[in-house]
């Protein structure tokens, strides 16, 4: 079994009552969805996941669009940056691409949504070339930006802002799992087509996380949990 708890959004942050959700409950991964800052300082990145560590997890994370120049490198001092990486985790095989297609705010992690597409692209295939069916792993795809014209991407008046590389990655490769962030607001678990589950936690000043509970390579639940409960 593999307990993930996801969330997104700290934005330079620390919220008491997700360290209370950890230290009641038995969780295997930190998952950190990006904006661990909030257009810096770095040295936030060291004193949050080192806080982390005192709960007993492993910490992965990847950066957002609101992350200085210089994050995976912080975050790799500490733990995993899983930016435009894929690692084995327990029962789960992880896909990670931070930073969030252009938005009008002129943020310092925003990408061409092309090169989005083809760098997700790239991660998912190559795993797909090497995968063993005899051996089923969950696969999770974590981005900070969401995909594009669901409930995930979704703006207070209504509008979608999400990836469009995303999306079309997801359609390609169907990946079981979406965990996203990026839209506080769009805090939200649903579905793209029949296979792949899309969580966005929110942030994490507002309680918002994802739990995934991998019983097996094949068999999981995923919930929007609140930490205050």
């Amino acid at each position: 079994m593999t307990k993930i708890l996801a969330i997104s959004d700290v934005h330079g942050e620390e919220n008491p009552k997700l360290y209370d959700y950890l230290e009641n409950k038995d969780i295997n991964l930190v998952l950190i969805l990006g904006d661990i800052t909030d257009f810096g300082p770095l040295d936030f990145v060291e004193t949050f996941i080192n806080k982390l560590y005192e709960y007993d997890v492993d910490v992965i994370a990847i950066p957002g669009n609101c992350d200085p120049n210089g994050i995976c490198n912080a975050i790799n001092d500490v733990a995993f940056c899983l930016h435009n990486n894929i690692v084995a985790y327990g029962d789960a095989i992880l896909f990670g691409y931070g930073g969030s297609n252009p938005t009008p705010f002129d943020t310092p992690g925003e990408t061409d949504d092309d090169h989005i597409y083809s760098s997700v692209y790239d991660l998912l295939a190559n795993y797909d070339y090497v995968y063993n069916n005899q051996v089923p792993k969950v696969r999770i795809l974590a981005t900070h930006a969401p995909p594009f014209n669901t409930e995930a991407d979704r703006v207070s008046n209504g509008e979608h802002v999400g990836s469009q590389g995303i999306l079309k990655s997801i359609h390609e490769f169907e990946p079981e799992i979406n965990l996203c962030g990026h839209i506080h607001e769009a805090k939200s678990l649903s579905k793209i087509g029949f296979t792949t589950d899309v969580a966005n936690p929110g942030m994490l000043k507002d309680n918002g996380a994802v739990l995934v509970d991998i019983k097996d390579g094949s068999n999981y639940d995923i919930s929007i949990i609140s930490l205050d409960e």
